[in-house]
């Protein structure tokens, strides 16, 4: 594991599990991926953690997928293992038995986003912004935000926020619904922090049972296995290659619609 890519503190019954990935604004490059992943695991083994508080050191809280990875990809089974790695993340977060917050203070975009909504609540700060963004770059929704987002705001609205990737201030997000709290800046890690303390003092295996039932793994399992398929021949495609280098070039990508 990278030492590196991810920071964990624990305080009491809380693990504060932090990307850090700030000069990428926390992009999922793979080392980001398997590190939390396993870190993920090493919480879900604690039995002195009652709950998770995930977050991103710097201005984001996730940008998504990491593009120099996605350009640099070499073919179609490399592009199904990138994915794959990044749905663990939203796979072992709704399979834990314990509480997730995620504690967006920035941009959590793409998967960044995907992971926030499989977290159990979201605390956000006024300078929290959230995109679907896939779009942009010729791809789908992955880490189970097919699935995520329509579950809660509805196929309409998620259709939205997906065909036209749009970013959602703050205000759109708690209005919508997606957001546990929302508060300014310098509040941000004391609302977490409250709400943690909450649920570690809430009978551990209830939540557990409860949470296994809110989450239908198996839907969501599912769902990860049809987005890899579809979205590692999207990676390796003229699209995606196409918006990938518009975005560098800070210009408006053209698609030919061409696999």
């Amino acid at each position: 594991m990278d030492q590196n890519s991810v920071i964990v503190k624990k305080e009491d019954k809380t693990a504060w599990v932090t990307m850090n990935r700030p000069e990428a604004l926390n992009s999922l490059a793979p080392e980001l991926c398997s590190a939390l992943v396993e870190t993920l695991a090493e919480c879900e083994a604690d039995s002195g953690i009652r709950a998770v508080v995930l977050s991103g050191n710097g201005k984001a809280f996730c940008a998504g997928g990491d593009l120099r990875t996605i350009a640099a990809l070499g073919g179609i089974e490399e592009a199904r293992g990138y994915v794959r790695s990044a749905g663990m993340i939203t796979s072992a977060i709704m399979r834990s038995k314990k509480p997730y917050i995620a504690m967006v203070g920035g941009a959590a975009a793409g998967a960044g986003f995907n992971i926030a909504l499989a977290c159990d609540f979201i605390c956000a700060s006024s300078n929290a912004k959230f995109s679907q963004a896939f779009c942009s770059v010729g791809l789908i929704s992955d880490c189970g935000g097919s699935l995520l987002l329509r579950r809660e705001v509805g196929t309409r609205a998620a259709k939205a926020l997906m065909f036209l990737p749009r970013t959602l201030s703050a205000d759109d997000a708690m209005r919508l619904g997606l957001l546990f709290s929302l508060t300014a800046p310098e509040k941000l890690y004391e609302t977490a922090a409250a709400l943690a303390s909450e649920l570690a003092a809430q009978p551990p295996i209830a939540l557990a049972q409860m949470k296994k039932l809110q989450n239908e793994t198996e839907a969501i399992e599912e769902i990860l296995r049809k987005e890899e398929e579809i979205q590692a021949r999207l990676m390796i495609g003229e699209d995606c290659r196409e918006g990938i280098k518009a975005f560098f070039e800070k210009r408006r990508p053209i698609f030919s619609g061409k696999s």
